[in-house]
């Protein structure tokens, strides 16, 4: 296993991350020119390791492959540790206090622990605001369930603090857009439950997150069809062009 990284590191190889497998899914000559220039831009002012993608030749095919291989074995703590994992990389985000950690599906900022602890972490839940809770952006039941994850049920990249309740109306629906007069709910962050939008290439009920987070939860799509090419027959492509395209075209 490959050290686990700090939290700026993490940050910033998300961002790096969605960009890259944005062009290698694009897969034209155009996108692998602008792949290098990113490499370039990554390795001298972002990461301090100019060495990083050094193994990543985009003159030829398998970009994704090559990602794959470059990022495997990774490190993957326990679904128990990923509880301490959120006070480190989602403490003080946004507006939240430099004590509590930040939420993607709402505006609430949590307290890690249980409540036995003086924490907001779930237990249970009547409403939003209740409690907090590990979403799965990419659902687990779309790859056969907890058990059936192969690292990826406890992957802290696509695993995100988010209020219980808010969690529980999204479900396992895809990421899409929803049309706000047609939202069935609507969170206090402005993330909406409803029919999918026109258009994108799927149909039936949509989860849209709020602006603020649609490229980090890109980034967390992308990311799981790479770490995990191949591993899952449901959705290694689907649930990347479907979710994360749509998510990314509007950052």
């Amino acid at each position: 296993m490959v050290a686990a990284p700090t939290a700026l590191h993490t940050m910033a190889f998300r961002s790096t991350l969605t960009a890259t497998l944005f062009l290698a899914l694009a897969s034209s000559p155009s996108a692998a020119a602008g792949l290098r220039g990113l490499v370039g831009g990554y390795n001298e002012t972002t990461s301090g390791e100019t060495s990083y993608y050094s193994s990543i030749d985009t003159s030829k095919g398998g970009l994704q492959a090559q990602l794959h291989t470059l990022i495997s074995p990774h490190t993957v703590l326990s679904y128990s540790q990923l509880w301490g994992a959120f006070a480190i990389v989602d403490e003080s985000r946004f507006a939240c206090s430099p004590t509590t950690i930040n939420d993607v599906y709402s505006t609430y900022c949590w307290t890690t622990g249980s409540s036995t602890d003086g924490g907001q972490q779930c237990g249970s839940y009547k409403k939003e605001g209740d409690c907090f809770n590990r979403e799965h952006s990419w659902p687990k039941s779309w790859w056969g369930g907890f058990d059936a994850g192969q690292g990826a049920q406890t992957d802290l990249f696509h695993i995100f603090p988010t209020d219980g309740y808010v969690n529980g109306r999204r479900s396992n629906f895809p990421f899409g857009l929803v049309d706000t007069a047609s939202a069935t709910y609507t969170s206090t962050n402005g993330a909406k439950l409803g029919p999918c939008s026109a258009g994108q290439g799927f149909e039936g009920t949509c989860f849209e997150p709020a602006d603020e987070f649609k490229g980090e939860l890109a980034r967390a799509m992308f990311y799981l069809a790479t770490a995990y090419m191949d591993q899952f027959s449901c959705c290694d492509v689907d649930a990347v062009r479907a979710c994360a395209l749509v998510l990314h075209v509007l950052i």
